[in-house]
């Protein structure tokens, strides 16, 4: 019997040694993170995992004969544990890529340590100016969404030329993401020859009291709309406490796209919002546009499979932006992949997809655009876009329609 089993044994070893392609594969693993806050932006963080996730799917989950894994960590909208959750990813020797979730300041705060580190980082959401310029030409960090240098005149623009308004006031939330739009919303007001504008800030987990107060305050120093920074959280108090005004003396709210980041139009239903003149940018696309290419029409296709139903309409995936952005980024990533392979060793194949990324030689047909070398070699003095895949001609207004859906102006 001893003699059958070390026998047994000894073929067994003989398998593994002719045919070890099994374990190769399981060991042949890529890990894909995203830091993102779970807890209070569920439903932004959950829609960019869905992007990443069908992205892959596309492609079998499998790529340069490595299988794609998924580990998402949640930071709760806090810096100090946003940089313990990049740790984690930096120490992990399967670790590729770490997407972020909506909250600009983690990254703000976190950006010398993210780029010392060499943490190739993937921003879908997160719109704080300084996050991609990194004063160095070995920048860890690439952004496909909305840019507040250029967006903060887009919204300016929207508020003067489209919505009449003469006396905006700024109303921001108290964080580098608030920060960030001050300077290049007020850059914009210059320009339009429109100085001296009144601002206010508030802090996350604003109250009703705190904004009847806010409110109170802009209108009685004569300001005709409001240009509003913030979150779901706080603009869903701010909306509320605007729809106690008669319709007659409520003021137009052109916003950036915090507000959709979360369950505003559960707190904040379209009988709610009657009356209210709420608008906010977006990407130019959305899958609640008339005209959709064949690659949108099938994307969703597959995305109505993916989630086995839970998706059947435009909708029903809220907030989309989330998914588009993260969706078209990640082909970004298969392409530069594609480009320079996988050697096993993270460091070094964590450069060559940063340095391929800046080097995209083939057209990638997103949901956006189609992505023409997207990204480039950064230099804060010649060429401070260069991590930016979008810019100011890809961005529009939207508002919410009557089924709670984005409906994105194209004019």
């Amino acid at each position: 019997m001893k003699n059958k089993k070390l026998c047994l044994k000894y073929l067994l070893n003989i398998i593994v040694i002719l045919f070890p392609v099994a374990g190769i594969t399981d060991n042949k693993v890529i890990h894909i993170y995203q830091d993102a806050d779970l807890s209070n932006s569920v439903e932004s963080s959950e829609s960019i995992q869905k992007g990443i996730e069908l992205a892959f799917d596309e492609i079998g989950n499998e790529i340069d004969g490595y299988k794609i894994e998924f580990k998402y960590l949640d930071h709760r909208g806090n810096v100090a544990r946003s940089k313990l959750n990049y740790q984690e990813f930096i120490d992990d020797s399967k670790a590729l890529a770490i997407y972020s979730g909506i909250h600009s300041p983690p990254l703000i705060k976190n950006r010398s340590f993210i780029n010392e580190q060499k943490a190739l980082t993937l921003v879908p959401w997160a719109a704080g100016g300084p996050i991609t310029r990194h004063p160095s030409t070995e920048n860890w960090i690439f952004r496909l969404s909305v840019d507040d240098t250029q967006a903060g005149g887009v919204i300016i623009d929207s508020a003067l030329n489209k919505q009449g308004c003469e006396y905006p006031h700024l109303l921001l939330e108290q964080t580098p993401w608030g920060d960030s739009n001050l300077k290049s919303m007020t850059t914009a007001l210059d320009k339009n020859g429109i100085n001296d504008v009144p601002v206010t800030r508030f802090g996350w987990n604003l109250k009703g009291q705190g904004a009847r107060v806010i409110l109170r305050d802009i209108k009685s120093q004569g300001s005709d709309c409001i240009v509003l920074v913030g979150n779901t959280r706080e603009g869903t108090v701010l909306v509320r406490e605007m729809t106690q005004y008669p319709v007659e003396q409520r003021l137009p709210i052109i916003s950036h796209w915090g507000i959709t980041s979360g369950a505003f139009t559960d707190s904040l239903t379209a009988k709610d919002r009657e009356g209210i003149d709420l608008n906010f940018i977006q990407t130019c696309f959305a899958f609640t546009n008339a005209d959709q290419s064949d690659l949108a029409q099938a994307v969703f296709s597959r995305l109505k499979r993916y989630t086995n139903g839970d998706i059947k309409h435009p909708n029903d995936l809220q907030p989309a932006v989330g998914f588009i952005h993260a969706y078209d980024l990640t082909k970004l990533l298969i392409q530069a992949i594609k480009q320079t392979g996988l050697t096993g060793d993270i460091s070094r194949d964590r450069n060559s997809i940063r340095l391929a990324l800046e080097n995209i030689q083939e057209p990638v047909e997103g949901l956006v655009k189609t992505y023409n070398a997207p990204f480039s070699v950064f230099d804060e003095n010649t060429n401070p876009n260069a991590h930016e895949a979008l810019s100011s001609n890809n961005y529009c207004m939207g508002a919410y329609g009557p089924e709670n859906e984005i409906l994105v102006s194209l004019d």
